[in-house]
């Protein structure tokens, strides 16, 4: 189905058996209607904003299909007005959305509940910078989305916008590399596994000293033959407060083929910017460190950088927002009208996600046979 025919007919009231079904408390809570005129309910400031933001269209065509569909007249203005004011009200229709959609699937292989992290960028129309950040959780058990964050172009990434719960095992890149976050994780009951850069977090062996993991995975080896693909160590992070975490450090060897390429991206990266990488980069480049308070019973070596793999799927999951509904192509310069304009887009990926994962098979009923208060909390 047409993502605009979702918008009319029939096909809207099957639409609205997928949003939350106390569209109208949201909107009392949010207060982002005073005046009940061209815009009359929850319902139907969910319809425009979809419009706007799915169907990309402008707010002179906005409202112009506004009132094609039968619905009193609206400015451009107007629908301006509706959509600045929409954002509280789309933040709560998309936590409530997200919230009841993760079933929080454990991942039976490690027995925790595996969540990956990560963060991506949009840019407002002109612009040559970052605008706006979206950090998204990920659940690869389900392939869902569990967790949005919508913040400006201060807001950095980092292990405490994963609201991790005791069980979970959070996934990361080097942009969530920090020995205080990782401490705060275990305190918590959850688990991290993250990449880490050659020089971005010190830990330290029994004694105390500061461990190099690139002096570790390049050190000289008793046994003659090939170095190991995979080796670990156990190693310690400092914190000012509480006791020293014990963690384990894991060092993938890379194929020369894929450390060669990393080389070339990485010289490539230094001469945009007028610099020369220096050679204790290019050799980390020959390996991938990850960090894991996994203890070995529960996932070996070989597992570990198995499950690190699975953190490709939310750099999928951005390239599909993009392609599919052109998350990057962020039209408002105004940030109250961007904010919602992202908002209608989120909400109009969790809709996907929820109706595919429903209707595997085509149905003659269109939507699902289930009672309504399954989406009730």
């Amino acid at each position: 189905m047409a993502i605009e025919n979702w918008l009319v007919g029939r096909d809207w009231a099957d639409t609205v058996e997928w949003l939350p079904k106390d569209l109208e408390v949201l909107l009392v809570e949010s207060a982002a209607i005073r005046r009940r005129r061209s815009v009359r309910s929850g319902e139907e400031l969910v319809r425009l904003t979809l419009a706007y933001s799915l169907l990309d269209f402008s707010l002179r065509s906005t409202a112009a299909w506004w009132a094609s569909i039968g619905q009193p007249a609206l400015s451009d203005v107007a629908v301006l007005k509706r959509l600045k004011s929409a954002t509280p009200f789309l933040e709560l229709i998309l936590n409530t959305m997200l919230t009841r959609a993760a079933a929080g699937p454990v991942l039976a292989k490690v027995g925790l509940h595996v969540r990956l992290i990560d963060a991506t960028t949009v840019s407002e129309p002109g612009s040559t910078g970052t605008d706006w950040r979206l950090h998204v959780g990920y659940d690869p058990a389900k392939g869902a989305i569990d967790s949005v964050q919508l913040t400006d172009k201060y807001g950095g990434e980092g292990l405490d916008r994963a609201a991790a719960e005791a069980g979970d095992l959070i996934l990361g890149d080097r942009a969530y590399a920090s020995s205080e976050k990782i401490r705060t994780l275990a305190t918590a009951g959850a688990h991290a596994l993250i990449r880490i850069g050659h020089q971005a977090v010190r830990m330290f062996d029994a004694a105390g000293k500061q461990v190099d993991p690139l002096a570790f995975a390049s050190q000289k080896r008793p046994n003659p033959g090939r170095p190991p693909r995979l080796e670990s160590r156990i190693v310690w992070l400092q914190g000012e407060n509480g006791p020293h975490l014990e963690v384990r450090l894991v060092v993938v060897r890379k194929s020369r083929e894929a450390a060669d390429r990393e080389r070339i991206r990485i010289r490539a990266e230094a001469k945009r910017k007028g610099k020369e990488p220096t050679q204790r980069t290019l050799d980390a480049a020959a390996y991938t460190f990850l960090l894991t308070t996994l203890p070995e019973d529960r996932a070996n070596d070989e597992e570990i950088a198995e499950l690190y793999r699975l953190r490709w799927q939310v750099e999928l999951l951005f390239k599909r927002l993009k392609s599919l509904l052109s998350l990057d192509a962020l039209r408002a310069k105004n940030q109250a009208l961007a904010r919602s304009y992202l908002l209608g887009k989120l909400i109009g990926a969790v809709l996907i996600q929820l109706i595919a994962d429903t209707c595997r098979a085509i149905s003659p009923y269109g939507v699902p046979i289930r009672r309504k208060a399954e989406f009730v909390a």
